[in-house]
């Protein structure tokens, strides 16, 4: 997956590192980028005016307002409401797709300039944003299926039911104020999910009765699925505006914008078009559409750190933003893999995971799971993450959505995707064979002799050909006629350009990259100070140059740092370097300490916590394993209830919780003081009646 990233200090910064760095992506989980403050919000108009370029967050899960389409590109009411607002103030917009629950924090976090995702104005959300005069003013509905008798007029007739809502939206807040709070429906009838398809799905499916939804998206989505209906509505009305950080100077010049678009019919095409209703029945006007931003309330409280994920990186199998998503064999085992980074205030504790929410097809999750972080990745740090999955048994597109979730099940940060295309096993005849053609990929390279460590690009054009595609290795990836390749081989290296005429032939263009010749290298390894008194510190440091890899006692390490070093007792450290033609050679450095210092007490850690399942079915178990450290025991704890009490420091449990609904299981280590990590599971299913 590629996309039209925003300038930003973490990119420079990592821009930075790359060129000073040769091979610092082959360890992504030693870089950290240095965090810096959000922008100013009283300059976020002259800084968009300065930059060319508005860059809005959104949610691509809520047709119509916002949707991937069968090109798979963003679409929608609010893409489009946005791309005129761009045109009024000259200048271009961007989008970076989102969670939704992770929108606000985007704004808060200045990772966008404002958010637009259907966004309902509420108090609690003006505590920590501003929001523009209001665009639209819609409907809610209770959605359930045709097998659905029951008529909604009121909180009290969902008593009994089970009720699916959208985490973080008004719906959300609505159904556990009005519903669970108020007694209508115990806590566990009250279903939260990711996006308003996963309620369709569990509406169909029978999981839950009814859905909280726009009214416009569950008419879309009766449209599309005929055994859907509408059995109740106008519960909480939907009041939508644009997002941008407190006291943004953006919100004046964003209202301008808007005011603009309604006076010159911009405004009631948009929604003709797209919401397909009469834009007097949407519409707010003058009075009803102010909104008052007022400053947040004052309060002693510790701020709350915030989730956030940015893509950095695709680390195999780029779609080039679906123009070309790679093709495999229909029931294919393959692994996708990205680079993120957490550009959030919050560590990512090892229980944090990336998880399918949704695609463009239901086989689009391709039989992938949730997979865990593994790790406490702090802010500013980038961690890499791949799933196994497996091709679909049919042929077709898929594009499939995965999003970060926390250990509470908060879903937040950008949304990263995996696609790829299976071939129709039977394809229709093709056209009778053109004349032959005379093939000419114009198959070169930047340079075919490169020194060791350096790149070179491939380029190629063909035109009028059924296929073109790009080999290196046992990799074959499907390319365009008119493309380019950028390559670091370590050796010698020959790669294939394989094209496929209108006949279906296959022809195929070598071309070899020479990699020659060994640069000089230099090895320097020394101390601040190397002899000490306990519990004092040195720094050491080191200047390496044109190596392959550089390990300070086994951990990759830049060519040219520092660390600071507190010994508790003499020790010696052994920087090793791997040279480009595979030799190693290592220096060391020996720190002597002199009257040291007792080691402190050892607190307990907490390294493996781990369950079978973070989603079970009603009736199930699941299984739980974990490893401490320095632990005289643990307790096992499930919503505050013993699972395990007094337990050994590496053991394992099993636990079947009797109703549907989510659980916190804590695992609490101690001994010299004490430690905790917790993860979450969902017992899913109907409820007895």
């Amino acid at each position: 997956m590629r996309r039209t990233w925003r300038s930003s200090w973490w990119l420079a910064a990592l821009a930075l590192l790359v060129a000073l760095l040769p091979g610092v992506l082959l360890a992504a989980n030693a870089v950290v980028v240095r965090q810096q403050s959000a922008p100013d919000p009283a300059t976020d108009w002259e800084r968009v005016q300065s930059a060319g370029k508005l860059v809005f967050g959104t949610a691509a899960d809520y047709p119509p307002f916002e949707f991937y389409n069968s090109n798979f590109e963003l679409d929608g009411f609010d893409i489009a409401l946005a791309r005129a607002i761009g045109e009024k103030l000259g200048v271009a917009v961007e989008f970076n797709d989102f969670a939704f629950d992770g929108l606000i924090n985007a704004v808060q976090l200045g990772t966008v300039d404002a958010a637009i995702g259907a966004i309902s104005v509420t108090p609690d959300r003006q505590q920590v944003v501003d929001f523009t005069n209001l665009y639209f003013i819609g409907n809610s509905v209770t959605l359930a299926t045709t097998a659905f008798t029951d008529t909604i007029t009121s909180a009290a007739d969902f008593s009994g039911k089970r009720v699916g809502v959208q985490r973080g939206t008004t719906y959300h807040v609505w159904a556990q104020h009005k519903l669970v709070d108020a007694g209508v429906i115990p806590q566990d009838a009250l279903a939260i999910y990711a996006t308003p398809s996963a309620i369709i799905r569990d509406l169909r499916n029978g999981t839950i009765d009814v859905g909280l939804l726009g009214e416009l998206t569950a008419n879309l989505a009766i449209q599309r699925s005929p055994d859907l209906q509408v059995v109740g509505e106008q519960f909480n009305q939907q009041q939508f505006a644009i997002a941008a950080g407190k006291g943004s100077s953006l919100i004046e010049p964003l209202n301008q914008a808007l005011i603009a678009l309604q006076s010159d019919g911009t405004f009631a095409d948009l929604v003709t078009r797209y919401l397909q209703v009469n834009p007097t029945g949407v519409t707010p006007d003058e009075q009803s559409a102010s909104v008052e931003n007022a400053p947040p309330a004052p309060t002693t409280a510790p701020t709350p750190c915030i989730d956030s994920m940015a893509f950095v990186a695709d680390l195999n199998l780029d779609d080039k933003n679906m123009s070309a998503p790679p093709i495999m064999a229909s029931g294919q085992d393959f692994v996708k893999s990205w680079r993120v980074l957490n550009n959030g205030t919050c560590d990512w504790t090892p229980d944090y995971v990336l998880a399918y929410v949704n695609g463009n097809r239901i086989e689009a999750s391709m039989g992938g799971s949730a997979v865990a972080v593994g790790r406490t990745v702090k802010p500013g740090e980038m961690v890499d993450l791949s799933v196994s999955l497996r091709a679909p048994q049919v042929y077709g597109v898929f594009q499939g959505f995965w999003q970060m979730r926390n250990a509470l099940g908060m879903y937040f940060g950008e949304v990263v995707w995996v696609g790829i295309q299976v071939p129709d096993p039977n394809p229709p005849a093709p056209p009778p064979p053109p004349p032959t053609q005379d093939i000419n990929p114009n198959l070169r390279a930047d340079s075919n002799y490169i020194a060791p460590g350096q790149c070179t690009t491939i380029r190629w054009d063909v035109d009028n050909v059924s296929a073109v595609y790009f080999i290196d290795g046992g990799s074959q990836q499907g390319v365009g006629g008119h493309d380019t390749r950028n390559v670091c081989p370590g050796g010698s290296t020959n790669y294939t350009l394989r094209v496929v005429d209108r006949t279906g032939a296959s022809h195929d263009y070598s071309i070899t990259i020479n990699v020659t010749g060994a640069p000089d290298y230099s090895i320097n390894f020394w101390a601040d100070a190397t002899n000490l008194n306990g519990g004092q510190c040195t720094r050491l440091r080191w200047d390496v140059r044109n190596v392959q890899a550089v390990y300070l006692d086994g951990e990759g390490v830049a060519g040219v740092s520092d660390r600071e070093v507190c010994p508790s007792s003499t020790r010696t450290y052994t920087l090793q370097v791997i040279k480009y033609d595979g030799g190693q050679e290592a220096r060391q450095v020996t720190i002597n300490v002199s009257n040291p210092q007792p080691p402190p007490a050892q607190l307990p850690v907490i390294r493996r916590f781990k369950v079978s399942s973070n989603q079970i079915p009603r009736g199930q178990c699941v299984s739980f394993e974990w490893r401490t450290d320095n632990a005289q025991g643990v307790n096992l704890l499930r919503n505050g209830g013993a699972v395990v009490a007094g337990g050994p420091g590496n053991g394992s449990a099993q636990d079947c919780p009797d109703a549907v609904g989510l659980y916190e299981y804590k695992l609490v280590a101690y001994g010299v003081g004490q430690t905790e990590q917790s993860l979450t599971v969902n017992v899913i299913g109907p409820q007895p009646r």
